[in-house]
């Protein structure tokens, strides 16, 4: 347990910056001490002010798929149905997305969304790691897709014969 409580130490520090900037630092076992269990509520990562609760750490977690998923919409100044059509996805499966906030689309549905939304590859990587995906350098369709965001096309059908070109499975 204490070399699991080692390595998440190391991972928050390297990942994780807290909202006030304070770093974090688990609290030191002291010689004969024992263990402390981290399934039980209220277990304390750091000492003093620099304390957090591993419920405040998986609290803040963040905007979900969701959340920004509609907030772009709704920036775009674009409609549901405009926003559906031009990314191709069937409006059943958009309407499904829209009331179900704990939805989870597939990758392509994810990246046509961020494609019809016009979408730079920032915020396109940012949507895609909101519903848990990446756009690789070892897949060639990701490739695909990310030159065409890169060069500011998102003409969904032109992705698509390119994708098609080159073997890959199309955006849908």
């Amino acid at each position: 347990m204490k070399i699991l409580l080692q390595d998440l130490e190391r991972y928050i520090r390297d990942h994780w910056v807290a909202p006030d900037g304070k770093e974090i630092r688990p609290r030191r076992e002291e010689p004969g001490e024992q263990e402390e269990d981290l399934s039980k509520a209220g277990s304390v990562f750091g000492d003093g002010d620099s304390a957090v609760r591993l419920e405040e750490l998986i609290g803040d977690v963040g905007k979900t798929f969701h959340e920004v998923l509609f907030e772009k919409i709704a920036q775009s100044g674009m409609t549901d149905v405009e926003v559906y059509k031009r990314a191709n996805v069937d409006r059943k499966l958009f309407s499904k997305i829209r009331s179900n906030p704990a939805y989870h689309p597939r990758k392509d549905t994810v990246l046509a969304l961020a494609v019809a939304l016009k979408m730079d590859v920032e915020e396109t990587q940012d949507l895609l790691s909101r519903a848990e995906y990446a756009l690789s350098p070892s897949s060639k369709s990701d490739v695909i897709i990310r030159y065409f965001i890169e060069r500011r096309i998102y003409d969904i059908d032109l992705i698509n014969i390119a994708l098609h070109d080159y073997g890959q499975a199309i955006l849908e």
